[in-house]
């Protein structure tokens, strides 16, 4: 049995939820990577009509726990490579969609689990959430960009102490330290959610898409190499996106505002 993925699209917002077996926590595999992958290009087609993403499990007690025991069973000398190359390429993609991307997570995010909220834009999480990068319980490591993106949330050090320990962290603490991006009881993660959506609908959707590849490129360019990252994509929200008739709208506003009755 696998954990399956459905996609579903409501008021601007894409819905993607892992569906694990009765019983089970939702776990990874080739066919539920296929499955992201699939979803992600789904995604990208609709992006213009698009706010956000968002990405959850059905489960209450996991997010997802990590890679598929089955898989495992199959590791070994010549496996490891196309599972780790695979499980790269969709984490990639999943963190490049031109939509922010959120992981809501409820119980445990595990191992690839919390490699698969890691790739999202931000990790939002319920009080009873708990997180870590578990690999080296089982003698491996992070394969999945784990280390990478663990040490830009949390900084090096903390990086190294949770990889290291390989220890469970409970939400509060993980907020703390920046691991999460926002902590609450459920009703209220689902508040936070909707309050963020709700602001990020407001403005333009092509900036909005543009300001996510700026900053993906902040880690690795220049303050010079960004003036012109910048001025290329200031004039495609002039040319291909709503800058020009937002900015009309706003000074006809402030006209209007100032013109005595």
């Amino acid at each position: 049995m696998h954990t399956a993925l459905t996609l579903t699209f409501s008021e601007s917002i894409a819905q993607i939820t892992l569906r694990p077996p009765e019983g089970k926590p939702p776990t990874l595999d080739y066919a539920l990577l296929d499955q992201i992958d699939a979803a992600c290009t789904e995604v990208e087609s609709r992006s213009g009509e698009l706010v956000a993403a968002v990405l959850r499990s059905a489960s209450p007690k996991f997010f997802c726990a990590g890679a598929n025991l089955k898989v495992m069973e199959t590791i070994n000398f010549n496996t490891i490579f196309p599972w780790v190359k695979r499980g790269h390429e969709v984490m990639n993609r999943l963190e490049a969609l031109p939509v922010p991307v959120i992981a809501v997570v409820e119980g445990y995010a595990m191992g690839g689990g919390l490699e698969l909220a890691m790739a999202c834009d931000l990790i939002l999480a319920s009080s009873c959430a708990r997180l870590g990068q578990s690999e080296a319980k089982l003698g491996l490591v992070t394969g999945w960009g784990g280390c990478y993106r663990l040490a830009r949330r949390v900084g090096l050090s903390r990086a190294k102490d949770l990889c290291f320990t390989a220890r469970i962290l409970e939400a509060g603490e993980a907020a703390a330290i920046g691991l999460i991006d926002w902590s609450g009881t459920s009703t209220e993660l689902e508040q936070h959610l909707a309050g963020f959506i709700t602001a990020v609908g407001a403005n333009s959707r092509a900036a909005v898409r543009e300001m996510k590849a700026i900053l993906a490129t902040c880690g690795t360019t220049t303050i010079k190499e960004n003036a012109e990252i910048e001025a290329i994509a200031s004039r495609r929200c002039l040319t291909d996106g709503d800058a020009k008739a937002r900015l009309d709208s706003f000074f006809a506003a402030r006209k209007a505002h100032r013109t005595p009755a």
